[in-house]
């Protein structure tokens, strides 16, 4: 595929996300963000990542953001910024980077309702610009992000070009078997690739993964196995320090019907069934984990 063609390509998930970001947070059916109660003191980040940032800054488990305050983060592909302000409430210093202006915009309002300053700029992750090299303690990327990047080394490349030496990357994604499977019904079909980055676009007037209000986008996903993850650490200069593949989300990332939510309100992915035909399936990873360093 040419430079072009990926170009337009990016530029449909530039024109989702721009929607996207009028929308997520506004309404009582989003099923995701959850913005009142981060106003309130609150926050949205799950058990696995507050016990990545707690590995990557050496805080207790049972206080995960105690060691932030003081720290350079740069939060990748932040979206509307909730996670990189309860970041800034902790103490941080946080730069949100996105390629959506109005995202950023949308930031910049949860900052000031929380009561915290962020830095905000509009870039390609692939392409960050000079200010931001050199400069983070952490980089921080969540959920549903590598997934929108069609060349994961060049991906890499900047995250290694924004940490200062002895800087942390700590991510939490999607595992790249769930993300391979686009629905239960009315069938099984494994109709996503499972890395080498194929792609899968598709068109579409429905709602986000967040909330029901339509947008018609057209989109492209790019498939990244946990090899290609590792893989682009290696040729970037990053140590894998902790990987962690995970069976069991406290959400529906997705909203889809492949998970399901069980009695102690954990979501699992579970094909097939139990030794015995009355037993659940054991749960397939769902997400992984992981904290890197720039040596």
């Amino acid at each position: 595929m040419s430079k072009d063609d990926t170009q337009e390509l990016i530029q449909g998930n530039h024109g989702f996300w721009e929607q996207a970001a009028l929308v997520h947070g506004t309404s009582d059916e989003d099923r995701y963000y959850r913005l009142a109660d981060v106003i309130a003191g609150g926050t949205l980040m799950t058990s696995i990542e507050e016990d990545a940032l707690a590995f990557a800054t050496g805080a207790p488990k049972d206080d995960p953001l105690s060691r932030v305050a003081g720290l350079e983060v740069l939060y990748l592909q932040s979206h509307i910024g909730v996670d990189g302000v309860v970041l800034a409430r902790a103490g941080a210093q946080v730069v949100c980077a996105d390629f959506s202006a109005n995202a950023l915009q949308r930031a910049h309002e949860l900052a000031d309702a929380v009561g915290v300053h962020i830095e905000t700029i509009e870039t390609d992750s692939r392409h960050l610009p000079p200010e931001l090299h050199n400069r983070f303690d952490l980089v921080y990327v969540t959920i549903g992000a590598i997934c929108w990047i069609d060349d994961l080394d060049q991906w890499m490349s900047q995250v290694a070009v924004a940490l200062r030496p002895g800087g942390k990357l700590v991510m939490f994604e999607i595992h790249p078997l769930y993300q391979v499977f686009n629905m239960r019904s009315p069938e099984l079909v494994a109709d996503f690739p499972y890395g080498g980055g194929g792609r899968f676009t598709e068109s579409t007037t429905q709602g986000s993964y967040a909330d029901p209000t339509p947008i018609t986008s057209t989109t492209t996903n790019f498939a990244h196995s946990i090899a290609d993850v590792v893989n682009a650490l290696i040729n970037n200069g990053l140590h894998l320090d902790r990987l962690d593949e995970q069976v069991e989300l406290e959400f529906n990332p997705r909203g889809d019907d492949l998970l399901q939510q069980d009695a102690d309100g954990k979501w699992r992915l579970r094909l097939g069934r139990g030794v015995n035909p009355e037993d659940p399936g054991e749960p397939l990873p769902v997400a992984f984990s992981l904290i890197a360093t720039k040596v």
